[in-house]
């Protein structure tokens, strides 16, 4: 029986600065060694599984990661832009966000020296953002959206829908939801991924394309790596709240590798750049 398609996603970030950051309100050092690390684990891991990925990179990584690194990752993955410095849409606004982007695709691109087409918003925040997201992504040369989070696609569509504000230059490929607002939940990646039992996200990627979805899964670097050291949150208002999400993110990091690998029995794991082949 022939694989069913699914997209493999990554955000690639560095996670450990840009959670110290929301906390302290200010810029930590880089940790190129943990990042590049977790990469040539998930690197070997989606080798193994035989998938191929889109690493939505934060721009920054451009210049704190070894030239090298955007090698290994080109050579079979393709590279797509998550802000310069993952920073929440709604909170740029249209022209802060033109240019934050303008300088990610331009760093990505001259150290990859491939194109890239493709965007997800930090933190899935272009909620909102009507119609100046889409117009500045088009603006921009993007081809390819995978920021939106919804419950159900519309009526006659599959897969992708339009953007708003793209002039149809642009196609979003949406992640399938539980819950609303605010409270949405993305349940194939992430923190979901590594809790629910393998038997749970088999039913939601099948309740995904059921529903007219392309099944996908993200993940972050930090998702298959237990062996990284915890957050060090400094003491002060909202400590124990922070430690408590840290350990939550380190749960189940061990086993998230296997249930990728389980799932690739069933799926052809590919990059969301796919869907402008089709």
């Amino acid at each position: 029986m022939p694989k069913r398609k699914a997209f493999l996603t990554v955000d690639f970030e560095d996670y450990r600065r840009q959670q110290l950051h929301d906390h302290l309100g200010n810029y930590p050092p880089p940790n190129p060694e943990e990042i590049e690390r977790q990469l040539l684990m998930l690197l070997e891991l989606f080798d193994t599984c035989g998938a191929s990925a889109t690493f939505f990179s934060v721009g920054r990584l451009a210049a704190e990661l070894r030239s090298s690194v955007w090698s290994l990752i080109t050579a079979k993955h393709r590279v797509g832009c998550h802000g310069h410095e993952h920073m929440r849409i709604w909170q740029l606004g249209p022209q802060r966000f033109r240019l934050d982007i303008t300088r990610a695709k331009r760093a990505l691109e001259d150290v990859t020296g491939r194109p890239v087409v493709s965007f997800r918003a930090p933190h899935f925040s272009s909620d909102g953002c009507d119609p100046w997201f889409g117009e500045m992504l088009s603006a921009c040369g993007f081809k390819v959206d995978s920021s939106r989070r919804i419950r159900l696609m519309p009526d006659g569509q599959r897969g992708t829908v339009a953007v708003t504000g793209a002039g149809g230059t642009l196609v979003e490929v949406p992640l399938p939801s539980i819950g609303f607002g605010p409270k949405r939940l993305t349940v194939i990646g992430g923190t979901y991924f590594r809790l629910l039992p393998l038997f749970i996200i088999r039913r939601l990627l099948a309740r995904a394309e059921t529903l007219g979805f392309i099944p996908m899964v993200y993940l972050h670097p930090y998702d298959i790596d237990p062996a990284a050291a915890p957050l060090a949150y400094p003491m002060g208002v909202g400590y124990a709240l922070h430690r408590a999400g840290d350990k939550m993110r380190r749960m189940g990091r061990s086993s998230a590798g296997e249930k990728l690998l389980k799932l690739a029995e069933d799926y052809d794991f590919c990059p969301v750049e796919s869907v402008l082949s089709n």
